[in-house]
């Protein structure tokens, strides 16, 4: 395993690709690295924090909840969390552009994507070296070609219209009412299929499920335009929202989270906390992964100025960048465990207790290796 930190810190300062001066010299790194441990400690503590109002509110939900038929509206309900399903009515689709491809398609949402074919400029790090690499990609953002380091990959053309979503403004869910909000929230995940007969501006065609002005659509020029259309194709659906006269609103957990959702078929009011459950954990877990990074790679970046003091000996540098590196990489874990040990102790003592064991528990494994390193090179 070998820990390149000599990278840590360094910011380019030209435009030629060149190695630019050092920024704070040996110790830029350090600074950095601060910043990074004070992001990574906060956005751990964070996500316990929300993990545990997660938790909470799925639990609040799975005791509150009542599955209700939604071919009629009981006035008992008002005011209550309820689950209903059944068939999505299109009462009044969706005001369409002037091209109208949509017509024929029941939806509540589509999105009309709009991309231009331009240049993207990517930055490279290596041997305390910056150089820039150039690509060719379709994009639905402007890309400013003024601001790239390199000339002779000017963006040119500009976007007839911007990617738009178009919503219908009656979506029935048997004598239930969609909100506008939860319409808005609706994925766009089908892809409308283009064929011969779909109606296109002047100067445009059809190519696949596209509409585009391009020449030769293998092999298109920088300033093309192409436009996709995306909508939802949800034909039963279940709602889990508080009952509000023939519509919903959210549902409000103590712990503040918001509750408000519409899935895809026919579900009961577990299947959908089961759900909630499983993304809380990918969440969770997500975070805690990032947060234990961004951690690490603080400490690197602090520990930094040693193995660039070090490498101006080849050999030393190597073994001290090694070494270095790995023990701020456990002491980075070791950081991660205390705050995450420290939070849980905050909202689940337990928890929290047994993590702060499992970090001490580290500790000693890193003594331990320290002095193994020392005995090693005595």
């Amino acid at each position: 395993m070998n820990f390149n930190l000599n990278n840590l810190g360094n910011f380019n300062l030209n435009n030629n690709g060149n190695t630019g001066r050092k920024s704070g010299g040996l110790f830029g790194g350090i600074i950095i690295g601060i910043i990074l441990l004070i992001a990574g400690t906060i956005l751990l503590w964070w996500n316990e924090g929300n993990n545990v109002k997660n938790i909470q509110t799925v639990k609040e939900v799975t005791e509150t909840a009542i599955n209700v038929n939604s071919n009629s509206i009981d006035s008992k309900n008002e005011g209550k969390l309820i689950c209903t399903s059944g068939n999505l009515e299109i009462v009044n689709e969706p005001i369409y552009d002037t091209l109208n491809p949509m017509a024929g398609i029941k939806t509540a949402k589509y999105t009309k994507v709009v991309e231009m074919y331009q240049w993207d400029e990517d930055e490279h790090e290596s041997n305390n070296r910056t150089t820039y690499s150039y690509e060719k990609k379709w994009s639905e953002d402007k890309i400013d070609s003024t601001k790239f380091h390199q000339s002779g990959h000017d963006n040119i053309g500009t976007f007839p219209s911007r990617t738009e979503s178009y919503y219908a403004n009656d979506v029935r869910l048997g004598e239930f009412k969609l909100s506008g909000d939860q319409i808005k929230n609706f994925p766009t995940s089908a892809t409308l299929t283009l064929n011969s007969n779909t109606p296109v501006p002047s100067g445009y065609r059809v190519y696949g499920n596209y509409i585009t002005n391009t020449e030769n659509p293998d092999n298109p020029n920088i300033g093309d335009i192409r436009i996709s259309y995306k909508y939802n194709d949800y034909k039963e659906a279940t709602v889990l929202a508080v009952q509000s006269g023939n519509t919903f609103t959210n549902f409000v957990s103590s712990s503040g989270k918001e509750v408000n959702r519409v899935e895809s078929g026919i579900l009961n009011s577990s299947q959908i906390t089961n759900k909630m459950t499983d993304e809380n954990n990918m969440l969770k877990w997500g975070l805690r992964l990032l947060g234990a990074v961004i951690i690490i790679i603080g400490y690197l970046a602090i520990v930094s100025p040693i193995s660039k003091l070090a490498s101006f000996v080849p050999i030393l540098g190597n073994i001290v960048g090694t070494a270095v590196g790995l023990i701020a990489v456990l002491i980075g874990l070791v950081h991660s465990f205390v705050v995450i040990a420290i939070a849980w102790i905050r909202y689940r003592p337990v928890l929290g207790i047994s993590l702060i064991a499992a970090a001490i528990a580290l500790i000693v494994a890193i003594i331990v290796l320290i002095k193994k390193k020392k005995k090693q090179t005595a």
